[in-house]
């Protein structure tokens, strides 16, 4: 199969796509259904990839894209995530309890940040982008990238006060 092939972009990519849009959406339905949208308009926009740059950041760019455009359609910003919808990544069941407390406090948190902070915040701790490549998915420069990394990590902090000890 060629590397190059949408059917190999949506085999290698799919996962990372469907977690950061579930991430920002809080819906595993809705996740599902922007990251086919992803995958489609990636498919219609294939031309405009350069060859040797980051499929990965491309993608997210693409899937990014399409939640602030559907958020923009909807005007209406989901905060809120039932425990039972949460993705592979929640505690086992053998966990202490403090341990799934804090998990289940630190996904609230980062759901409650502002849109881009959240955005830049999960692109860099669980997609492992540069702030170079988040910048261009966010189209701003690299220092407001930082800047919203750091807000991000501010007001987790915050939040997360005394939870932490």
């Amino acid at each position: 199969m060629d590397a190059n092939s949408p059917t190999q972009w949506v085999a290698q990519f799919w996962d990372a796509v469907y977690k950061l849009l579930y991430r920002l959406s809080g819906s595993s339905h809705e996740a599902e259904d922007l990251t086919q949208d992803t995958f489609l308009r990636a498919i219609e926009r294939q031309s405009s990839f350069k060859l040797g740059t980051n499929r990965r950041a491309w993608l997210l760019r693409i899937a990014t894209n399409a939640f602030l455009d559907r958020q923009r359609r909807k005007k209406v910003l989901k905060i809120g995530t039932l425990p039972g919808e949460l993705p592979d990544d929640s505690p086992h069941p053998g966990q202490p309890m403090q341990a799934r407390e804090l998990h289940d406090s630190l996904l609230v948190a980062i759901e409650s940040l502002p849109e881009t902070a959240r955005v830049v915040f999960l692109l860099r701790g669980e997609q492992d982008l540069s702030f170079r490549e988040i910048a261009q998915i966010i189209d701003a420069s690299e220092e407001t990238a930082r800047w919203h990394m750091m807000q991000a990590r501010k007001a987790l902090l915050a939040k997360l006060d005394g939870k932490l000890d």
